[in-house]
């Protein structure tokens, strides 16, 4: 009986018992063939050669039954390889003595039989054909020795050749404990595959937008119910692959004739859907295949959540623009109350007050509306050494003397002039407010990286805290009273439409470090 193994390993331990049976044949025809070829040298080929031929007749015959019962009844397998041994052995023995004892051929076969066995039986069985392989080599040459004294010079040989069979047999334990460890993994790796695949099978069922996966030839590799339904075609059961033009010609017809390109996005509509379908296409990297990928959306619904988004947005919008002006208000109101009993001097403070607040209202207004603006961005090549230089001459006159430029020689960057202007300006102003009292000056510095050229606006202040840095660039946050809280957003803004980013640094020691990143120019 075959030991505990699962349905994989014993479809391969039945797949290599069909292939010893037909090895059997094989040997049997061979050994029939060697036989009439010698024929007329039988004395000097073998001792008794009647003996020799009628066993390795007999031999193929029962090989042959044996497989054709293994081949239409696969059940008994088990007994059916305990079979072939209990015929093996006798008739391996029969050829010895019929050769006058083992030589090289017959011991390879006996080696293969031995060694086969490990995995066909079990271990005490493969251990029994073992003992039963030594004792049909040796018997011969110790029951000859009684008789004839020459046949003691192959006892040396007949030990050597059962010190083997222990040798194969140790290989093949080996062997078969590798194999059905493998096996094991294998079969584990499987099931967890199969686990995976249903998960993901579950979760293209249960979302709302669809996937579906073409090949080459437009045959619909994976699909998910979301998709039938915007496609409104009948759902597709997995693992089976439809080809896309008997089930919905229209987008099969719009997919051929257009060159539709990677991360294209478009929108569909047929007369087998009731929905207005927004599709995007992305081209799948895998191996040996061209796969593309179509994600589809129910159109409608997108509209639905970017209008629900805006009014979100709108509505954040107008709260934090409540906040923000409800102070410099506050202020202007209570200003407003104690103008009139006052004297002139506290009047003129109190104009000056009511003036700061109604600018700084102004100023938060102005901000808000450049941002929703979302001007568009016009690229130039800049020169990063004249244009710095420009700047400090013509929009930071007044603080030339402050700032330090380090600047790497013929650096240049694809930026909007103006909107770069606004972003370093922002930057520079925020770095003189925050620079330490008895620092000299702070640094621009222009430098070309690997991957970017940077621009760094570095002050020798206490920096940015830990607790803040979370917050940094959110809108309308500020550590200053008077600060609105959108100079940093908006820059970061304006980078991003430039395809650059505004990052902070932080500084080993002290200060702050904001870094604009620009891609690499040709």
């Amino acid at each position: 009986m075959l030991p505990t193994v699962s349905v994989p390993i014993y479809q391969t331990i039945y797949r290599l018992g069909a292939l010893y049976s037909v090895y059997r044949i094989v040997i049997a025809c061979c050994l029939t063939v060697i036989f009439l070829i010698t024929l007329e040298n039988q004395d000097s080929h073998y001792n008794y050669p009647s003996l020799y031929f009628y066993s390795v007749a007999a031999y193929t015959v029962i090989s042959a039954l044996q497989l054709i019962l293994l081949r239409f009844y696969p059940h008994g397998v088990s007994k059916q390889f305990i079979g072939f041994f209990i015929v093996d052995i006798p008739f391996l023995s029969i050829l010895t003595f019929a050769l006058d004892g083992p030589n090289l051929a017959i011991s390879i076969l006996f080696v293969i039989t031995v060694f086969v066995a490990n995995f066909l039986l079990t271990k005490t069985k493969a251990l029994f054909v073992t003992l039963v392989s030594v004792i049909a080599v040796i018997y011969q040459q110790f029951f000859g020795s009684f008789f004839d004294f020459s046949n003691l010079n192959n006892i040396g040989n007949s030990a050597l050749l059962a010190f083997l069979f222990f040798m194969v047999y140790g290989i093949g334990q080996i062997a078969i404990n590798r194999f059905q460890l493998l096996e094991s993994l294998n079969t584990y790796q499987s099931i967890e595959l199969f686990k995976l695949q249903n998960i993901n099978r579950y979760i293209l069922e249960q979302i709302e937008v669809g996937y579906l996966v073409l090949d080459e030839q437009y045959k619909i590799i994976v699909s998910n119910p979301a998709a039938c339904l915007l496609l409104g075609i009948p759902p597709l059961y997995a693992h089976e692959q439809y080809l896309l033009s008997s089930f919905q010609p229209d987008l099969f017809e719009l997919l051929e004739k257009t060159m539709i390109k990677d991360n294209e996005r478009f929108q569909f509509e047929s007369y087998k859907s009731a929905y207005t379908v927004d599709i995007r296409v992305q081209k799948l990297i895998v191996p040996n295949q061209a796969l593309t990928l179509l994600v589809l959306e129910d159109a409608q619904k997108i509209n639905q959540k970017v209008q629900q988004l805006k009014l979100a947005a709108l509505g954040q919008l107008s709260a934090s623009i409540a906040h923000e002006i409800r102070n410099p208000l506050a202020a202007i109101v209570q200003a407003n109350d104690l103008i009139m009993g006052s004297s002139g001097q506290q009047q003129t403070i109190l104009h000056q007050m009511i003036s700061k607040q109604a600018v700084r209202i102004n100023s938060i207004i102005k901000d808000t509306l450049d941002m929703a603006k979302n001007r568009k961005t016009t690229a130039t090549k800049i020169l990063l050494q004249d244009f710095l230089n420009d700047l400090l001459t013509n929009d930071l006159q007044d603080a030339r003397q402050k700032i330090q430029l380090d600047i790497q020689t013929r650096l240049s960057v694809f930026f909007d002039d103006l909107q770069l202007r606004q972003v370093l300006i922002n930057l520079i102003r925020n770095a003189l407010r925050h620079n330490d009292e008895f620092a000299d000056y702070i640094l621009v510095r222009a430098f070309k990286s690997e991957h970017h050229i940077c621009i760094d606006v570095i002050d020798f202040g206490k920096g940015v805290s830990k607790q803040d840095l979370s917050q940094l660039f959110q809108p309308f946050f500020s550590t200053e009273i008077n600060g609105t809280g959108l100079g940093l957003y908006l820059s970061q803004s304006i980078c991003e439409a430039n395809q650059a980013k505004l990052i902070y640094v932080e500084q080993k020691q002290q200060g702050a470090c904001f870094r604009i990143e620009c891609p690499l120019t040709e």
